[in-house]
């Protein structure tokens, strides 16, 4: 278990005492797992090893309850070079971070939604072998990628789906992008394969739900996404995230932690495997 939350809720005692009983009611209802309560008297403290993403929602529906109790939140996967802080104040992120290390299997995430919370774009990878390999999301759509030279001169490859072998590419400069369809297509070596389908995995598990998955895995958020008037797609961004994580942006919302010097990657899938869907 590479996660690892601690969340802290700090306050008047006598508010504390009630929010403990409400926070762990909503965490037993959401079947959240196995925790270590370190509580004192100033503050409570929860302690969670985690497979997934971070059980905010039950401390998000606390804070409402209790609005003038602050919520930190600090995680860390040490496996993955990253980590992040965020403060929740009466149900709503007032502050957030993130952190990410400069090793070359740290992590960068971008995700973008629209206005209804429908996924418009998310994008994982990390440098391996001198090439950026990752995972791509749409609302009807995913693929493994690679990305190999430069913003100014940059090659492009996606999988058909998370099938093993490269279908398309494109060459990009800044002024123009040429593409091709690949017949036939290329088989991805098996140890790359094993780093995509990592990073994939990963990434789904904490971000992402899909319609076709098994109703009784998917349960809880069809529910919340029917509680919210989110409309269901092929691919969905997990409800806690959108409510927790992703700030308002433009008209949508929006999450990213690339780096000034990669953030180029994102804009490249976007200008050429998105719009080609």
């Amino acid at each position: 278990m590479s996660l690892v939350a601690k969340i802290t809720v700090r306050g008047d005692p006598r508010q504390l005492r009630n929010c403990r009983d409400e926070v762990n009611r909503l965490l037993d209802e959401e079947g959240s797992g196995p925790f270590r309560e370190l509580h004192t008297a100033e503050c409570l403290e929860y302690e969670f090893r985690l497979q997934g993403g971070i059980p905010f929602p039950p401390f998000v529906s606390a804070s409402q309850v209790f609005p003038d109790l602050t919520v930190e939140v600090q995680w860390n996967e040490a496996a993955l070079g990253r980590g992040g802080r965020a403060i929740i104040r009466n149900g709503v992120l007032a502050e957030q971070a993130a952190q990410g290390h400069a090793a070359e299997s740290a992590v960068s995430t971008q995700v973008r939604a629209a206005a209804d919370g429908g996924l418009e774009l998310a994008v994982t990878c990390a440098r391996w072998r001198d090439a950026w390999h990752g995972y791509v999301v749409a609302a009807d759509e995913h693929a493994f990628f690679r990305v190999t030279g430069s913003r100014e001169s940059s090659e492009l490859s996606a999988s058909d789906g998370v099938e093993a072998e490269w279908a398309e590419r494109w060459r990009a400069v800044p002024d123009a992008t040429e593409y091709s369809e690949l017949a036939p297509r290329e088989a991805i070596a098996a140890d790359e394969l094993r780093e995509l389908d990592r990073l994939a995995g990963e990434f789904s598990r904490e971000w992402i739900w899909f319609d076709e998955s098994p109703p009784e895995e998917t349960a809880v958020e069809r529910q919340r996404f029917a509680a919210y008037g989110n409309p269901v797609r092929a691919a969905n961004l997990r409800s806690e995230k959108l409510r927790t994580v992703l700030q308002r942006d433009g008209g949508g919302f929006a999450f990213g932690s690339f780096g000034a010097e990669s953030v180029w990657v994102p804009e490249l899938l976007r200008r050429c495997w998105l719009r080609k869907r």
